[in-house]
């Protein structure tokens, strides 16, 4: 076999192993998450915000799910602000999570504009890690109780 025929065989399956995973990817409903998030005693310096964040996560999809949830920097993936733990969360169901955590202030006053970037992680059934946004909506904090 020659060389040339040798590459474009390689190249023909690359292809079609690549359509194989897509096809997968495109079979499973993809997942709807939004939410509610507020905070409390928020200790607001120069460099950094301190405060306790409550969120509730509603799994819109038809289908439970199960996985971590993370508060982290939007754009950069080791800045992790704080680790919620595995939730499961079952199809129309949803999880309060709760922590006291510290974000740099600037990342605390962009949430003003788009909110906290709180992601869901997940593996699918080739063991690939899949990340999904949730959707926040800011709620007033509760009152304290008198």
């Amino acid at each position: 076999m020659s060389r040339k025929l040798a590459a474009n065989l390689a190249i023909v399956g690359a292809l079609a192993a690549s359509t194989v995973v897509l096809a997968q990817d495109s079979a499973a409903p993809p997942l709807s998450l939004s939410g509610t998030y507020s905070v409390e005693r928020a200790n607001v310096g120069e460099t950094t915000v301190s405060m306790t964040f409550n969120a509730t996560v509603t799994n819109n999809g038809a289908t439970d799910i199960k996985g971590p949830i993370v508060l982290r920097h939007p754009n950069i993936i080791q800045k992790v602000y704080y680790r919620f733990g595995e939730q499961s969360i079952a199809a129309g169901k949803n999880v309060k999570i709760s922590g006291v955590v510290t974000v740099p202030r600037d990342e605390y006053d962009s949430w003003a504009s788009g909110g906290p970037s709180l992601l869901f992680y997940t593996q699918n059934d080739r063991g690939d890690i899949k990340t999904f946004g949730i959707s926040l909506s800011r709620v007033p904090a509760p009152a304290p109780a008198k």
